[in-house]
C-alpha cells in the first residue's frame, strides 16, 4: 500500500475538484436512496388502497422511519388516488434527474483529478529522464521505457478512481441504503449482511495474486515493445538479410507469453465480480424466503415494504459489487506505480551542485588528471587518464575499435562522470559548473547524426529561441547545407522525417554542423563525423567541419588523415588507458608504437 499511497499523494494540487466531487457523491447518494424509497408509497397507493399510515409501537430506529414515512405519505397520499399518482411521478422524475445531473458532475470533477495525475506524472517522468545519465539509456530497453510512460501510467487511473470515486460514492450508498433497509427491518439487514465478511476475504485473496499476475503482465508488454522498436529501426536490415520470419518468429512467442500472463490476469480480475454477485443474490434469495414469512405467516411486515426492502437490497448489489473490485484495482495501480516510481527514484548521476557556479568564457586548458570510469566496478572502460588540452588546439584520437574513444568525449561532454579522478576546465572541476553554463561551451557533431520528425529550421534552431533568420541562413551556408535546404520544396519548413530518413547521410550531416555552428561552441567535439559518407558526401561534409573548428578547441574522434595531420596533438587510446601523446610526426616516428601500426593499416593507403 506505500506504493498506492504514494500515487495518491498526486492528488494534492486538485483537491478543490475533491471536494466538489464528494460533494456530489453525497448527493448523488440521498437521490439514489429518494428515488428507491419513493417506491414504497407509490405501490400502496397502487395496490394498498392508499390509506394513511397509522402510527404503531415499534423500536426507537423503526419508529423513527415510520414518524418520517407518515408525513410524507400523509402528504402524497392526501387527495385523490389520481392526485397521489400524479405527485409520487413527479417526485420520481424529479429525483431520478437530480440523480443522473449529480452522477454527471462527480463524474466529471473525478476525471479532473484523474487525468490531471496522469499527465502530472508523465510529464515527471519524462523530465526525470531527460535528467537521467547516458549510462541508464545503456542499460534500458527503449521498449520498456515506452510501456512505463504509457501503459502504466494509464493502469494508475483506475486505482485513483477506486480511491476517490467508489471508496467515498459506493460507501455512501451503502450506508443510505443500509439505513433504509434497517428503517424497515433490521433483522432482514443483518441476515442479508452476515455473508459479506466471507466475500471480501475471497476478493482480498484474489486482489493480492492480481497485483503479481499484473505487473508481470507489464514486464512482458515492455519486451514485446522493445521487440516493435527494433523491428522499425531495423527494417532494412531485416528485409536485406531476409530475417522476417525470424522475427515474426520472434514476436509470435514473446506475444504468446504476454497472452498467457493476460489471460490468467484477467481470468483472477474477473473472478472477484461473479463471486460477489453470487453471495449477494444469495442472500437476498435468503431475504426473500424470510420477508415472505413475515407477510404471509406473522403479519409483521407490509408488502409494499418487504417490496421495498427487496429494491433496497438490489441497489446494494452495484456498490457492493464496486468495492470488491477496488481491492483489485488499487493492486493493478501500485503493480504499475512501482515501475514507474523505479524510474522516478532511479539516482540522477549528472547533477548540477548546490555551489555550482557560472562559467562563461573557456580562456586557459582542459585537464584531465587521473579520471577513470567503469560501468561495472572493476571493469574499466577507461583508466588513469592524465591529459592537458590548450584553448584553440586541435585534439585527435585515434585506436582500436571499442577502445573507449567516444566513451573519452563523452566524459568531457559530461553525459557520463568520472568515476574516480577530476575533469578540470580553466582549473574548474566540470562538476562545479552549472549545467546550463557548461552545456553553452561545447557544440557536438555525433557519428550518427541525431534529427527529430520537424522542420529543418526546428532541428538547427533545435533548444535555442530568438534566432533571427539571418542567423539560420549564416550557419546553414557555412555548413554547406544553404543549398540543397533552398532546394527542398518547403526550404527550411520542410519536415526531415522520423531520424531524418527524408534526407541523405550528407545532408543529415550538415544539419547537424549547422546546429553547432549556431550555438558558436568553444569547445568542439566531432565523434568521426564523416565516416559513414560516400566521397564526395566526406568532401563537402569535411569543407563544412573545417569551416566550425576555425578558432575553437576541437577534440575529434580521428577519421580522416588531414585532420590527424593538421591536429596539435594526437592520443592512442588503447587497453583501457592513453598509451601515445604527440604530434603525427613524432608519433609516426616510433617504430614500435600503436600509431604508426593503425596509421600503415588505415591511412597509408589514403595517403597513397
Amino acid at each position: 500500500m506505500k506504493i498506492y499511497f504514494r500515487i495518491i499523494r498526486y492528488i494534492k494540487k486538485y483537491n478543490r475538484f475533491i471536494v466538489l466531487s464528494v460533494i456530489m457523491s453525497l448527493l448523488f447518494s440521498v437521490f439514489s436512496a429518494l428515488s428507491i424509497y419513493l417506491t414504497i408509497p407509490l405501490l400502496k397507493t397502487l395496490f394498498a388502497g392508499g390509506q394513511q399510515i397509522q402510527s404503531s409501537p415499534s423500536d426507537n430506529l423503526t419508529g423513527f422511519y415510520q414518524n418520517i414515512q407518515r408525513v410524507f405519505e400523509n402528504y402524497i397520499l392526501s387527495g385523490s388516488k389520481e392526485s397521489a399518482i400524479l405527485k409520487i411521478s413527479l417526485l420520481v422524475l424529479t429525483a431520478f434527474l437530480l440523480k443522473n445531473i449529480t452522477g454527471f458532475f462527480q463524474s466529471v470533477f473525478m476525471q479532473y483529478v484523474e487525468k490531471g495525475v496522469l499527465r502530472d506524472i508523465r510529464y515527471e517522468m519524462y523530465e526525470k529522464i531527460n535528467k537521467l545519465s547516458i549510462r541508464y539509456f545503456t542499460q534500458e530497453k527503449t521498449g520498456n521505457l515506452i510501456s512505463r510512460m504509457t501503459n502504466d501510467i494509464n493502469a494508475i487511473q483506475s486505482g485513483i478512481s477506486a480511491a476517490f470515486s467508489n471508496l467515498i460514492k459506493d460507501p455512501l450508498l451503502i450506508i443510505i441504503y443500509l439505513i433504509l433497509s434497517l428503517s424497515i427491518s433490521w433483522q432482514m439487514t443483518l441476515m442479508s449482511f452476515a455473508i459479506f465478511p466471507v466475500t471480501v476475504l475471497i476478493v482480498a485473496k484474489i486482489g493480492s495474486s492480481l497485483r503479481r499476475r499484473s505487473q508481470r503482465v507489464q514486464e512482458k508488454l515492455s519486451e514485446i515493445l522493445s521487440v516493435i522498436n527494433e523491428t522499425i529501426y531495423g527494417a532494412k536490415i531485416i528485409r536485406s538479410f531476409k530475417a522476417e520470419k525470424y522475427r515474426n518468429n520472434v514476436f509470435r512467442q514473446e506475444n504468446d507469453k504476454h497472452y498467457k500472463l493476460i489471460m490468467k490476469t484477467s481470468v483472477t480480475s474477473e473472478l472477484a465480480s461473479p463471486i460477489t454477485e453470487f453471495l449477494t443474490i444469495f442472500a437476498g434469495v435468503i431475504i426473500i424466503w424470510f420477508g415472505g414469512r413475515e407477510i404471509l405467516i406473522y403479519n409483521t411486515l407490509k408488502p409494499e415494504e418487504f417490496l421495498g426492502f427487496l429494491f433496497i437490497l438490489f441497489q446494494l448489489v452495484t456498490p457492493i459489487k464496486n468495492l470488491s473490485t477496488v481491492s483489485n484495482r488499487i493492486q493493478e495501480s501500485a503493480a504499475s506505480g512501482q515501475r514507474i516510481f523505479e524510474i522516478l527514484d532511479y539516482p540522477v548521476e549528472v547533477y548540477e551542485s548546490d555551489n555550482a557556479v557560472s562559467f562563461s568564457i573557456f580562456s586557459s586548458s582542459i585537464d584531465i588528471k587521473n579520471a577513470s570510469f567503469y560501468y561495472d566496478k572493476g571493469n574499466y572502460i577507461l583508466n588513469d587518464l592524465n591529459l592537458k588540452i590548450n584553448k584553440s588546439e586541435i585534439l585527435a584520437i585515434v585506436g582500436p575499435s571499442g577502445s573507449g574513444k567516444s566513451t573519452f568525449v563523452d566524459l568531457i561532454s559530461r553525459f557520463y562522470d568520472v568515476t574516480s579522478g577530476e575533469i578540470l576546465i580553466d582549473g574548474i572541476n566540470i562538476k562545479n559548473i552549472k549545467l546550463a553554463d557548461f552545456r553553452n561551451l561545447i557544440g557536438i557533431v555525433p557519428q550518427e547524426t541525431i534529427l527529430f520528425n520537424d522542420t529543418v529550421r526546428n532541428n538547427i534552431v533545435f533548444g535555442m529561441e530568438n534566432i533571427s533568420d539571418e542567423q539560420l541562413i549564416n550557419a546553414a551556408k557555412n555548413a554547406n547545407a544553404l543549398e540543397f535546404i533552398e532546394n527542398l520544396q518547403q526550404g527550411f519548413d520542410s519536415v526531415v522525417g522520423e531520424r531524418g530518413l527524408k534526407l541523405s547521410g550528407g545532408q543529415k550531416q550538415r544539419i547537424a554542423i549547422a546546429r553547432a555552428l549556431l550555438r558558436n561552441p568553444q569547445i568542439l567535439i566531432l565523434d568521426e563525423a564523416t565516416s559513414s559518407l560516400d566521397t564526395e558526401s566526406e568532401r563537402i561534409v569535411q569543407a563544412a567541419i573545417d569551416n566550425l573548428m576555425i578558432n575553437r578547441t576541437s577534440i575529434v574522434i580521428a577519421h580522416r588523415l588531414s585532420t590527424i595531420k593538421n591536429a596539435n596533438k594526437i592520443i592512442v587510446i588503447d587497453d583501457n588507458r592513453i598509451i601515445q601523446c604527440g604530434t603525427h610526426e613524432e608519433l609516426i616516428a616510433d617504430n614500435k608504437g600503436l600509431y604508426k601500426k593503425l596509421y600503415e593499416i588505415q591511412f597509408k593507403s589514403t595517403e597513397e
